[in-house]
């Protein structure tokens, strides 16, 4: 694997700011009888809506619009420009729904690498097809990856066959708690495989002989792969910090006052990745609307904001358009720089 190694280190932070918000404390997961209790208060309603939303997901007619009427088209990630030589720089590659490619400061990352065309956990019932023929990279096309980051166990963020694919090119493998257990029975070595706690710090050294500085932050949802259950793994978003740039990934999540927390410890960054898409307001508490989104890279403290989520799934009754629609216009409103990337294309931030 090359000269790689791993540091981990809890983190013992203290919330001082002018804002008494933030003075409250870092919000923590609850561990209960095996499984994670969301620290967020759920109205009980919601979750009735909930079990009535997955019947409707299930057996019920899709939306109108709800995916677009032909194959989007795709544009091919170009690999020498996701992963460039250059040690300086952060280079974000959007890959469709929130699959991203990204090199910040030398050191490569895969952020919830979903390359197959089908993420629905139960497909006889109801297909959730990619909206292009094909994701726009394969795991053979990428060269060896330092880490992959694993926001949580649902479909959409967790591949069976590309954690398969990726397990001989990838150094480490970092996810929330529990989540590891679905690596190890894919075949992947435990050595590689690295569970995270909120507010937990690492390091990891890259291949290029650059360190990177991250830590696993809290997130408002949910986790499990079937129909009853779930919620024995953890869920997190992730802080990703080079010598230069600094980037946040919110994975899936509702609102919470964690992000002017994680801004306040970790920001400024030079890039958000925030969640755009799939939301409804029978699951509002572990999904973001668009405006949310907005709100939350100004509480994040974010410089520029790419909305991820959306674009290649259907998993909300919502027009497939209406995501990017709503974002656009209330980044306006907000005067946030939102960047629109085509999937598959690179962009490359440099100071």
């Amino acid at each position: 694997m090359g000269v790689f190694f791993l540091l981990i280190c809890l983190s013992s932070f203290a919330f001082a700011g002018e804002d008494q918000l933030l003075d409250t404390g870092r919000i923590q997961p609850i561990f209960q009888d095996g499984k994670y209790i969301n620290p967020f208060p759920i109205d009980s309603s919601k979750i009735q809506q909930r079990s009535r939303s997955i019947f409707r997901f299930l057996f019920r007619p899709k939306a109108e619009n709800s995916k677009p009427a032909t194959l989007l088209p795709t544009k091919y990630a170009d690999v020498n420009n996701a992963l460039p030589k250059e040690q300086n720089g952060l280079y974000v590659t959007w890959l469709g729904h929130s699959s991203l490619i990204v090199q910040i400061d030398g050191v490569r990352i895969l952020i919830d690498p979903v390359f197959e065309n089908e993420v629905s956990p139960v497909p006889l019932l109801r297909s959730v097809r990619r909206f292009q023929k094909d994701a726009p990279v394969s795991a053979d096309e990428l060269p060896f990856i330092d880490a992959v980051f694993i926001s949580h166990d649902h479909y959409d963020h967790l591949n069976a066959k590309t954690i398969i694919e990726l397990a001989s090119k990838v150094g480490y493998f970092l996810v929330p708690i529990g989540v590891g257990a679905y690596l190890k029975m894919w075949g992947v070595s435990s050595e590689k495989i690295q569970e995270y706690t909120w507010w937990q710090e690492g390091k990891l050294q890259g291949k290029s002989g650059q360190t990177l500085r991250f830590a696993c932050t809290p997130a408002r949802h949910r986790s499990g792969r079937s129909l009853y259950g779930g919620n024995t793994s953890l869920w997190a978003s992730w802080v990703l910090i080079g010598h230069t740039h600094r980037l946040f990934y919110s994975g899936d999540t509702g609102n919470g006052v964690y992000f002017k927390q994680i801004g306040h410890r970790f920001g400024p960054f030079d890039v958000t990745l925030i969640e755009n898409g799939q939301y409804n307001v029978r699951w509002s508490h572990n999904h973001l609307f668009p405006e949310d989104g907005i709100q939350a890279h100004l509480d994040l403290r974010g410089k520029y904001m790419i909305p991820v989520h959306w674009g290649s799934f259907d998993l909300s009754p919502h027009n497939w358009r209406e995501p990017i629609e709503r974002a656009t216009s209330a980044a306006k409103e907000q005067g946030v720089n939102l960047l629109t990337p085509q999937i598959g294309e690179t962009v490359k931030f440099l100071r």
